[in-house]
Formats: C-alpha cells, sequence, structure tokens
C-alpha cells in the first residue's frame, strides 16, 4: 500500500472519480468513489493503509475512510449539515483530523434612495 499514488479521474458533472495507481504505472482498484471537484478531497493516512475522503453533497459532507487492503469504507464523522469544507490534513499519527468550515451567513442587501 505505501507505494500506492492517487489520482482524480475526468470531471463528470461536479465530482471527480477516485482512481489509483502503483509507482509502475499498474492500476490499483478502488471501489467506485466520487468527489467534489473544489478544493482538497482526500488525503493518505500517514501509514498509506488508508484514503480519508469527504463524501457528501456541497454544505453536507462527511469525513470517511478507504481501508486500502479491505476496500472497505466507514463513515468517520456525522457533521451538521450548512457548512462547506475546502480542505484538510491529517495528523502525522494519523488521528486526527484539521479541517476548516464555511459558512455563508450574510445577507447584503442595496438600497438605492430616490435623490
Amino acid at each position: 500500500m505505501d507505494n500506492l499514488e492517487r489520482f482524480s479521474g475526468s470531471l463528470e458533472g461536479a465530482r471527480h472519480p477516485l482512481k489509483g495507481v502503483t509507482p509502475d504505472k499498474a492500476s490499483f482498484p478502488l471501489p467506485e468513489l466520487y468527489v467534489l471537484r473544489s478544493g482538497e478531497r482526500y488525503r493518505f493516512l500517514p501509514d498509506g493503509r488508508g484514503i480519508v475522503f469527504l463524501f457528501g453533497n456541497h454544505r453536507r459532507e462527511n469525513f470517511w475512510l478507504l481501508d486500502l487492503e479491505t476496500r472497505r469504507q466507514r463513515q468517520l464523522t456525522n457533521l451538521r449539515p450548512g457548512y462547506s469544507i475546502r480542505g484538510f490534513d491529517i495528523s502525522p499519527d494519523g488521528k486526527q483530523i484539521l479541517f476548516d468550515r464555511v459558512r455563508e451567513n450574510s445577507d447584503i442587501v442595496l438600497i438605492e434612495l430616490d435623490r
């Protein structure tokens, strides 16, 4: 697993399929996974045994883990909807996820007064 590289396939709507390839350019089969195209959407665990990825619709995403040995996925978080996550990173020990959450929460109104 240490030698697995990652890449996103061709854009399909607002999403990219997540694909795997080894350094010798051999295909590494992954389950069918799609990630949103904006921001950083997936990271390897430091030990190389899994990929943490964001899955869900815009403002309704959660972190998931793909075990590269078993190809099984499991949900890691159950975050409240309404926020956008643009990027994240994994701590060196693989036990924490550092991420941003943005909520568009402002109303801008233009009022034109008669002169």
